[in-house]
Formats: C-alpha cells, sequence, structure tokens
C-alpha cells in the first residue's frame, strides 16, 4: 500500500501492506504485523482491520462474479444480472479498502500517530486497488448493455436475429 520514498521508487525498500510492515518490500516475511504495528494507533489499527476484511471479502465477491459468469455465458442469461449486483457490492467493498488507505495517508491522529505521508508515498498495491475499482465500474456498464445477438422463439430455442423490418436470410 505504502512504500518509502526516500529511496526512490525503485528497489527494494520498506514499506506498508494491508497486513503489516517490512523491511524489504521484496520479502515474502513481515517484521511487524499490522495489529502490532498500528498498536499504539487504535483508530489506524481497526482501519487497517477493516481494509484487510472488505480485501478478502472482495475476493470471494469477483471470484464468485467470475463463476456466474461463465454460467451466464456459457448456459443462463439470468446470471448477467447476478453478477451485476455482485459487481455493485464489489465497488463498494474495495471502495472501503482504498479509502481506508486514502485516510491513513492524510490524517494525523495525534503524536505517536503522524500522517503516513510523511514518511511514505502510495505504493503498486494502492495503484492496483484503483485500478480494480475502476475496471469494475466499466464492467458494470458492459453488463447493462443488453446483448441481442438471439432471440428466443416460442420453442425455447435461439434463432438468427432479423434487423427491424428486414426478413430472415435462408
Amino acid at each position: 500500500m505504502f512504500r518509502d520514498d526516500t529511496e526512490g521508487m525503485y528497489g527494494n525498500t520498506p514499506c506498508i501492506t494491508l497486513w503489516g510492515f517490512q523491511f524489504d518490500c521484496y520479502s515474502v516475511s513481515y517484521d511487524n504485523r499490522s495489529d502490532h504495528f498500528w498498536g499504539g494507533c487504535h483508530g489506524r489499527r481497526d482501519r487497517f482491520r477493516a481494509a484487510q476484511a472488505f480485501a478478502i471479502l472482495s475476493v470471494v465477491v469477483y471470484g464468485t462474479a467470475f463463476v456466474l459468469g461463465l454460467f451466464a455465458v456459457c448456459w443462463c442469461p439470468f446470471f448477467r444480472w447476478v453478477c451485476l449486483i455482485l459487481n455493485i457490492v464489489g465497488i463498494l467493498t474495495l471502495c472501503i479498502v482504498w479509502a481506508s488507505m486514502v485516510v491513513t495517508y492524510y490524517k494525523d491522529e495525534g503524536e505517536s500517530c503522524p500522517r503516513v505521508g510523511f514518511f511514505f508515498a502510495y505504493g503498486v498495491g494502492f495503484a492496483l486497488f484503483l485500478v480494480a475499482w475502476c475496471l469494475d465500474i466499466i464492467n458494470i456498464f458492459l453488463l447493462m448493455i443488453r446483448c441481442e445477438d438471439q432471440k428466443f422463439g416460442e420453442s425455447g430455442n435461439p434463432e438468427p436475429s432479423t434487423r427491424h423490418g428486414e426478413e430472415e436470410m435462408k
């Protein structure tokens, strides 16, 4: 979410993720877990806990939307509307995650909890959350477009569609 901005944008710098603090951002282990790192800043700690929960919830929501999207393409077009609802829920869950990080970046919470923006810059993780959020908004508009490639006849089987005023070519 945040990278040390004193050593430049690239390189193995200290960073803060949703799950904790790392001295070497390329490392897979944490030097300080989020609860311990923000132990003296209860509001910030709670904000990170909420962001963690909503990040996990976002993965579940988008995974479900993906699976139901496959069903919608292959079998049942009704699932398109379920995917639309899941994507709207996904917008809300992702918004909570990145908005929590923006508040952490800008909010000074006392002497022992200065704003993160004094020492860190936004990282790639934050950018990925924003990109996912923007792509989800675009996806919602695409899901609302009606696909009229096929019309279902009285038998329930798809038939080629015709333009208004034209006869079907045989």
